[in-house]
């Protein structure tokens, strides 16, 4: 498996994060990304060039193929950007550049309309209805809108401009699964925000029955006492479980010399740690409906989270991955946490971390999510690792082991 190396002495780490974009079928079709740590100039050709210097670093040092994989890279492009650098330094096909809003002069317009006959794909960000840009809205073939608090009255007045221009629409600050819904019913075709990681609730309703099976064998794997045994038996008797697992541990993620054939050998050559770790994943992913990002979010989160407790002790390691893993389960059951946790063997320490975001590793698993949502947070390295360094890292692991996982 590969973990990006750090950077360089005395080069700073590049603060990015990542936030998808999803279709009505939670399908992800390109990721906005989002910078911290931008200097700010009156005089906006240097504003200009310590943009373009942080896009050359992002992909650079990190890579567009971590930061997006196979979809397009969502980047809000400034005027003065515009103006001074031109195109950013990414292919137009990989990239949809996103403009703010603003009643755009002719010489804009121009470098715009040139950027469109390059084959840009263009962004109208954070439009609000204003009747004075209908030159700039010609040009976007795609027209982000914040619903925040905005009613459906509001919203509908909002994309009635751009539908009539045929733009697709794009639903930003989408909190819960009910403002998705509502949004959809509006005419919305894509979605950005938080409700990703939130359960459909429905009222006085438990686990799914066809999370049951799932939540069932997560309860069981996840037992502290569970001995070699145990595991063995518990993996075993569910066949599309013990395949996949096999199937995981036999692709290139692991790169072992040679295959392995059961279960059992593969407890005795990768140990129950390991196996308990990927055996879990597998469950997780196996829950009806899963969206595939949702599965990837839990593991982006688990690796962060054990890369920055910083501990050497692999008890301690796998409860950190254990919080992060299991901070998008009421979502994947779509049952508040603490019902889904009543199911769970966990620690007292486990519980608090993900239902109060108490003790130190809920203070940590706050911090994750916080960089997670583009806030960027200050926080001491841990371990000779920073937020930032830790989110790059654990973001391309992630993503090679939910390939294995999913393909």
């Amino acid at each position: 498996m590969t973990v990006l190396a750090a950077p360089p002495a005395g080069h700073p780490d590049v603060a990015v994060v990542r936030q998808p974009i999803a279709d009505e079928r939670h399908t992800v079709v390109g990721y906005e990304l989002l910078f911290g740590g931008e200097r700010v100039s009156p005089d906006s050709a240097t504003d200009a060039k310590a943009t373009s210097a942080l896009l050359v670093d992002a992909f650079g040092d990190i890579g567009l193929e971590v930061l997006a994989g196979r979809h397009p890279a969502w980047m809000s492009i400034a005027r003065n950007f515009l103006m001074e650098i031109g195109p950013p330094p990414v292919r137009p096909d990989r990239a949809v550049l996103q403009i703010a809003a603003y009643a755009a002069r002719d010489d804009v317009l121009a470098v715009l309309q040139q950027l469109g006959r390059s084959g840009y794909t263009l962004a109208l960000d954070d439009f609000d209805g204003r009747t004075d840009i209908e030159s700039l809205l010609g040009l976007c073939s795609i027209v982000k809108v914040a619903v925040g608090d905005r009613d459906d009255a509001t919203l509908a007045g909002i994309i009635a401009g751009p539908k009539l221009h045929g733009a697709l629409l794009v639903a930003t600050g989408v909190a819960t699964v009910a403002d998705f819904d509502r949004c959809r019913a509006l005419g919305f075709s894509y979605f950005q925000g938080d409700f990703f990681a939130k359960p459909r609730l429905v009222r006085h309703r438990g686990v799914g029955t066809g999370g049951i099976s799932s939540l069932r064998a997560l309860g069981e794997l996840s037992a502290a006492d569970a001995s070699f045994d145990d595991l063995e038996r518990i993996i075993s008797s569910d066949v599309g479980l013990s395949l996949k697992l096999l199937r995981y541990v036999n692709s290139a993620f692991f790169a072992l010399p040679r295959n392995i054939g059961s279960v059992h050998e593969a407890l005795t050559l990768l140990g129950t740690r390991t196996v308990r770790r990927w055996a879990t994943v597998m469950a997780m992913s196996a829950i009806p409906d899963a969206p595939h990002e949702l599965v990837a979010i839990a593991l982006h989160r688990a690796r962060m989270c054990e890369m920055l407790g910083g501990s050497a002790l692999p008890e301690e390691r796998e409860t950190l991955f254990t919080i992060g893993l299991f901070s998008v389960s009421d979502a994947l059951m779509g049952t508040p946490m603490e019902e889904v946790l009543e199911s769970l063997p966990f620690s007292d320490e486990i519980r608090a971390a993900l239902l109060r975001r108490e003790g130190a590793k809920g203070d940590l698993l706050s911090a994750v999510l916080a960089y997670e949502r583009g806030e960027f947070p200050s926080a001491p390295a841990t371990a000779g690792v920073s937020l930032a360094g830790a989110y790059r890292a654990a973001l391309e692991w992630a993503d090679q082991a939910h390939s294995a996982v999913t393909g």
